[in-house]
């Protein structure tokens, strides 16, 4: 056989290959129009998750939102003494300035004279429902 031949054989086993590993990798990459359709929460959406684990009065203290739309939401409550205070933050899964979390969820955390004593998570969002913990 000729070097030209075996050149030539060699450069079908690669291009054969790659049209494999492109079909493997297509079959096995996440469908982007269900990625795309996913719901997020809109600010009314968690402002009515607060008002059902709340019960009261609240200010809202900080919001940000990117293309997407909501993406962080902080709010503060009076806690049971003067010196008490709580506050919920929303956060949508994903990577921010202001940190990163790997599911949407709402943390709250405990504060006392202005310093965080504890926290816990208070309510996540799957499969397009909240679910309160």
């Amino acid at each position: 056989m000729s070097p030209d031949h075996n050149r030539h054989e060699k450069q079908q086993q690669s291009e054969a290959s790659f049209i494999s590993d492109l079909e493997y990798m297509n079959e096995n990459r996440p469908n982007l129009s269900e990625l795309e359709s996913e719901h997020l929460p809109t600010a009314e959406e968690v402002h009515s998750v607060f008002r059902e684990l709340i019960k009261k009065e609240y200010k809202e203290t900080r919001k940000r939102e990117d293309e997407k739309g909501l993406y962080l939401l902080e709010i503060m409550v009076a806690g049971e003494s003067e010196n008490q205070t709580m506050e919920y933050a929303y956060m949508r899964k994903g990577r921010y300035t202001e940190g990163q979390i790997s599911a949407t969820e709402i943390h709250l955390t405990y504060y006392e004279n202005e310093v965080p004593i504890s926290g816990k998570s208070a309510a996540r969002y799957v499969d397009g429902q909240w679910k309160i913990l």
